[in-house]
Parts: C-alpha cells; structure tokens; sequence
C-alpha cells in the first residue's frame, strides 16, 4: 500500500516539473526558439511518464503513425531508390531534413496533452502565450517606429535578436523573420485577448491590462500590414463574439468593398474614404497593387499541382520547390505558399491526406464539445483555442508560416488542446 502511494505521488511530482518547464518553455518560446525547445523538451520527456495512457494505447495516435510512416518511406525511397529528374538542382537529403517539419510533433501531440487536459489548464496556456509576447510587441513597435534594428543580445550572446528595417511594401516583424510570420503570432494570441476581455466584465485594473494587450496586439497585427494576419483577426472576432459580431463584420466589409473596389459607383464617397487610409493599406486590395508582381498566387499553386501530379504519390522531395519553379519561371520562390500543396510536393497525396484529414477530425470533434454543447465560465478559452487553430491552417492556405519553428510548436499546442477537448466527455464518464 505504501508503495502504491510513494508511486502515486511521485508521478504526480514529475507532472508538476513537467508543467511548470511546459509553462516557462511556453513563455520563452517567442523570444528565443532555443531557450523554449530547451525547456519544452524535458517537459515533453515527463509528459510522457506521466501520460494517462501508453502512446500506442491511444487511438488519436494511429492516423499519424501512419502518416509518419509515409513521409519516413517517401524520404528514404527519395534518397536511395528512386531516379530523380531535378536531382541536378535539389539534394534529397533535404527530404530527411524536413522530417523535422513533422515527425517530432507527432511525439509533442501527444506528450503535451498532460498540460492541457482541462480547462484551468489550458486558461493558464492562454494567460503564458499573451506573457511571452510582450517582447514580441514591445520589438515590433520599437522596431516600426524608433527604428530599433538590433541585433541585441543577451545571456552573454545566448540569445540574440536581429530586426531588419522596415522596407516598404513591408511592416512590423518584431522578433520574427517578417510581418507575416509576426502576424501569424499575433493572430494565434488574438483570440486569448479577445476571450479574457468578453470575459472580464468588471471595470478595474485587470480589464484595464487585457484591453492594453488586446489594443496592443490589435495595433501591432494592423501594422504588419500582413493580409492573413487581417483576415485571422476578424475570423477570430466572428468566433468569439458570435452571430452579432459576424453580422456587423459583413455590414462593415460590403461597405468597404463597396468604397474600396466598385469604380463606377459612391465615387466622392470612395475619394474620400481612401484619402482617410495610408495609401499601404489600400494597395493591399486594388489591382495597382499587385502591377509589376514577377509571378501571381495563382500561378505558384498551378506549377505546385503540376508537380503533385509528377509523382503523387511519393512526392518530389521536400525542399524541392524553390529549385524546380526558378528552372521553369525564373523567378525564385520559397515554398509553394499552401501547406497542403507543399506536404504533397514534399512527400506525396497518401500522406498529406491521412495528416489533414487528422487534423480536420480534431477541429470538427472539438467544434462540436466547443460550439454546440452548453459550457459554464471558462468556455470562451477554448472557443480561443479553437479559432486560434482555425484561423492559422486557414491563412496556411495562401502562406506557408508552419515553417518557422516557434510557429510550428506552438501550432501542435493548439491542436492537443483540441484533442484534449474533444475526448474530454468520454474520459470524464
């Protein structure tokens, strides 16, 4: 008996370490991807002793066994057997290098669960996120207007940050490599603001901090002049402040639309409309925006499904697209601006649809705890949570943000939140 209950408390002793490192590798995680993987880590180890269930236990575990087992097969395959017709311009090994883009998180799914198992949990999640990044607000607005550049360093050259100057078409990038990587932070944040500040209804000092945040990250996302961080931010505010919220966001944007695009019509009103916004935000939606763009969205998803088609199931290699779209173009591009595209470029159709149709599973399960059954005070973190996932695999349809790794981990969060949620019925039964 005795044993039983040292073993007990034990476990639950490694679980608190693993949650506080979980707590602090989340507040660092913005600032310093290294600091963050540091800590996240050895939280992730005792997530694992302290998991409620064994990995292969857990059915949410198999579809992304398999698709792990695709992508691994497709890079080794790559690699050692098959021919390969842009072999001249792309190195297979980057196939076994992007696994890192994949097969670690299959792992933190899981063993990050632990730490976002309730409700308390995971409003404690939300409250860390919008700590960890106040640094990212404090650079971003330093950066766009007193012209802070960096680099800084500090803990003795541990962490260094570099911000690049502010080059019009672009905009605040803070801590992150450019605006829409710092947008895509700030729409993941946005919600949680959005969550406390319906919540906290009375009027003292800790309304008056989350308005700052709200008004802050609100403030930094408009000046990233990033158009999926725009679109993210009234995608969560329709989610969190429902059918009202949506109505007014549709009044507002047909009025918009209206002013901004229709050539023939309201044309004093449309004049003076624009004269009131900074001619960077309107480019951002007339066609004089887009005059002397080398290559179109469009285009680069269409030389991404030719070369799906080239070998669908396997894929071409990851890594592969830049080369081969400056070969057929020669314009140079990152990636192929879709998350879906790139994975099937990267490692073939099987598994990008055995890892989507995963991932859709967990949302559509969780919207449905979330969105259609009657929850009591902390529900509005989880709507958060929800819409937080939702808006960025959205914008991953026109940008390819996944990439960075501070976005990556904290993406994976998100969704063993979701998995937590949508389980939870059957685990409190």
């Amino acid at each position: 008996m005795n044993s039983l209950i040292s073993k007990s408390t034990k476990k639950k002793t490694l679980n608190e370490y693993g949650y506080i490192c979980f707590l602090t590798g989340l507040f660092f995680l913005p600032s310093s991807l290294l600091i963050g993987a540091i800590l996240l880590l050895p939280s992730a180890i005792l997530g694992t002793i302290t998991h409620k269930k064994s990995f292969l236990k857990d059915q949410w575990n198999y579809s992304l066994i398999i698709f792990g087992l695709f992508i691994l097969i497709s890079a080794f395959l790559q690699n050692f057997i098959l021919k390969n017709a842009y072999s001249d311009i792309w190195d297979p090994k980057l196939s076994f290098i992007g696994l890192a883009n994949w097969l670690p998180f299959i792992w933190f799914f899981w063993a990050f669960q632990p730490f976002l198992d309730s409700k308390l949990k995971r409003k404690y999640f939300g409250i860390i996120a919008l700590a960890g990044s106040l640094p990212v607000l404090i650079s971003g607005f330093g950066q766009y207007f007193f012209s802070w550049h960096g680099p800084f360093e500090t803990f003795y050259g541990l962490i260094v940050w570099y911000q690049r100057p502010i080059e019009i078409p672009g905009g605040l990038s803070g801590l992150f490599s450019n605006q829409n990587y710092a947008g895509s932070w700030l729409n993941f944040v946005w919600p949680f603001c959005l969550a406390f500040f319906i919540k906290e209804r009375d009027l003292n000092f800790k309304r008056l901090v989350i308005f700052s945040f709200l008004f802050s990250v609100g403030f930094a996302g408009f000046l990233t002049y990033s158009r999926n961080a725009w679109i993210g931010f009234v995608t969560s505010i329709t989610i969190l402040s429902g059918k009202k919220g949506l109505k007014i966001i549709l009044i507002s944007l047909t009025c918009l639309s209206l002013l901004l695009l229709l050539p023939n019509f309201f044309e004093e009103a449309k004049k003076n409309f624009q004269d009131l916004l900074p001619e960077r935000i309107i480019l951002e939606f007339v066609k004089e925006g887009y005059v002397g763009l080398d290559v179109t969205r469009s285009e680069i998803f269409l030389s991404g499904i030719k070369l799906i088609k080239a070998s669908p199931l396997l894929g071409i290699g990851a890594g592969s697209f830049p080369g081969i779209f400056e070969l057929q173009t020669g314009f140079w591009k990152g990636h192929s601006h879709n998350l879906f595209i790139e994975l099937a470029i990267s490692y073939g159709l099987p598994a990008t649809i055995i890892f989507f149709a995963t991932i859709s599973s967990i949302l559509f399960l969780s919207a449905k705890e979330i969105f259609l059954k009657e929850k009591v005070d902390l529900f509005l973190i989880d709507k958060a949570i929800w819409a937080a996932l939702f808006t960025f695999l959205l914008s991953q349809l026109f940008d390819i943000q996944y990439l960075d790794g501070k976005i990556s981990i904290f993406a994976w969060m998100l969704i063993s939140s979701l998995k937590n949620i949508a389980t939870e019925r059957y685990h409190n039964k």
